[in-house]
């Protein structure tokens, strides 16, 4: 044993993972009475925010495997969350748009994930939050080679809802 924590213990990917853990863990418990995941609630809330989107555009934007989005959008479009459109141009490319039913949920969820944000603002002052954003952001263009996602992979009626 040392006398203080190890490299591995003290590292920031371990400290970022366990931080993600904990925040993880209380939005979940934030949103589970809306019958959705966080990933699938992130799923509505980028489908309002990018517009349409196929389900390989939402793969690749959310790090998941093809099937594990194609459970998340199936779970939505049960609940009457999102809906299957054919793409104007690329016929074969189907793409996934939000409901009436969605936009609302994705309303809600949004509302209680600002609660977290504001518990998180509680924690960090405004220097530890700008410091703290600029830091993730960083990591996150240089280790996944863009920070925010801005559009989808199949632009024309995908655009953001005012």
């Amino acid at each position: 044993m040392t006398d203080g924590p190890s490299e591995w213990l003290d590292g920031i990917p371990y400290r970022l993972w366990r931080a993600n853990q904990a925040l993880n863990g209380h939005t979940v418990t934030a949103i589970e009475d809306l019958g959705v995941t966080v990933t699938q609630l992130g799923i509505c809330v980028h489908l309002d925010e990018l517009g349409h989107m196929s389900a390989s555009d939402l793969a690749r934007l959310f790090r998941l495997t093809p099937q594990s989005t194609t459970t998340a959008l199936n779970h939505l479009e049960r609940m009457g969350w999102v809906v299957r459109v054919p793409h104007p141009v690329h016929k074969r490319v189907i793409w996934y748009e939000l409901t009436e039913a969605g936009l609302k949920g994705a309303d809600e969820g949004r509302a209680r994930v600002a609660v977290v944000n504001r518990e998180v603002d509680e924690v960090l002052d405004a220097d530890q939050q700008t410091v703290l954003r600029a830091a993730l952001a960083a990591l996150t263009s240089r280790f996944d080679g863009v920070e925010v996602p801005t559009s989808t992979m199949w632009p024309l009626l995908g655009q953001r809802r005012d």
